[in-house]
């Protein structure tokens, strides 16, 4: 019995081609962008089963705690178009030694659809969780947005229920004033971006397909390599960020991006009393390092940690961030963790 063997042609081979690169496209694009570190990221069904916390603004929030519940705990938030998992390699090194609350922000993650994405709203969501949760003397520990928040809920809530701060690659301010380019940023806010923006919202579901799409073939891992890294990330990690953007909903991403256009706490910097570690990097894209300094020399006790690599360096180069955030803990905080 013989066996049959297939002829392509040229066209054929061609369409099989394109349709594998539509779908798999992710894999050898992130190769080519990224370094050759190996490094395994955890699998969904690793991490704990949280619980939803409803708020007064409309918002209901995912939330996982992990580690020991008599430690000191650590109330961590993650950055816009991303979510709690961003933080695998935090997780994995401070969960021996301390409580961690992880938050989902509204309409990211596991948290239900956004009603209010104004930092303000998220800054109350953030009294809300510490209460429910019944947490004394938490540290909060920010990435971008993040940071926003817990640096609005410092100013705006005048609580004394916060033993330290630690605000990584936040602004203080109109966020196209720290970023680069910040001249052909503001320029284009009126005239482009703004009306980018609502056309997105009004089309969410046309960029939902177009971001999972660019997702599988590999398209938006140039963009997201430009954005976050600065080179020394592995292609698992630049597969990994990616994903999470492109489950984030576009009409979120949208209305995120035009609530931080209205985000000023720049003269109210000096009522944050608390330890604060602010934490930027030379290479970050989106918040330069200028506006960590400034956070550190408005408030009361702040302490700046400048690392390598970029917006993301809490992937690209979470050894030094940990270790980082490790000492400000014990010797600026005193804090002991539980052995």
């Amino acid at each position: 019995m013989k066996l049959g063997i297939v002829k392509l042609s040229l066209k054929d081979a061609a369409y099989i081609s394109a349709g594998l690169f539509l779908i798999l496209g992710r894999y050898p694009i992130s190769w080519l962008l990224s370094s050759r570190r190996k490094i395994q990221l955890p699998k969904e069904k690793q991490f704990p089963v949280g619980h939803y916390i409803p708020c007064p603004s409309g918002n209901t929030l995912y939330v996982e705690t992990d580690g020991p519940a008599q430690a000191q705990p650590i109330v961590i938030i993650h950055g816009l178009n991303s979510s709690m998992r961003q933080w695998y390699a935090q997780r994995a090194y401070f969960r021996n030694t301390y409580q961690l609350i992880f938050i989902d922000l509204p309409g990211h993650g596991r948290s239900l659809k956004a009603a209010d994405l104004s930092i303000k709203a998220m800054a109350s969501e953030l009294a809300v969780v510490l209460e429910k949760l019944a947490l004394k003397n938490p540290v909060l520990y920010g990435h971008s947005l993040g940071g926003m928040v817990i640096m609005q809920y410092c100013v705006s809530m005048q609580k004394n229920d916060v033993k330290a701060i630690i605000v990584q690659h936040s602004t203080y301010t109109h966020p196209f004033k720290t970023c680069q380019f910040p001249a052909a940023m503001q320029f284009l806010q009126e005239t482009v971006i703004r009306p980018y923006l609502n056309f997105a919202i009004r089309n969410a579901n046309i960029f939902r397909v177009l971001g999972r799409l660019n997702y599988y073939n590999g398209l938006s891992l140039f963009l997201y390599k430009y954005l976050f890294f600065m080179g020394k990330q592995s292609p698992a990690q630049l597969r990994h960020i990616s994903r999470i953007s492109a489950l984030c909903p576009p009409e979120t991403v949208a209305e995120g991006i035009l609530e931080c256009l209205e985000y000023d706490v720049m003269d109210a910097l000096p009522k944050i009393e608390v330890p604060c570690l602010v934490i930027a990097a030379a290479g970050d894209r989106i918040v330069k390092p200028e506006a960590g300094k400034y956070i550190v020399e408005q408030v009361k006790n702040g302490t700046l940690l400048q690392v390598n690599g970029g917006h993301l360096s809490l992937m690209e180069n979470d050894a030094e961030v940990n270790h980082g955030v490790k000492n400000f803990l014990h010797q600026t905080l005193h804090v002991s963790p539980v052995q």
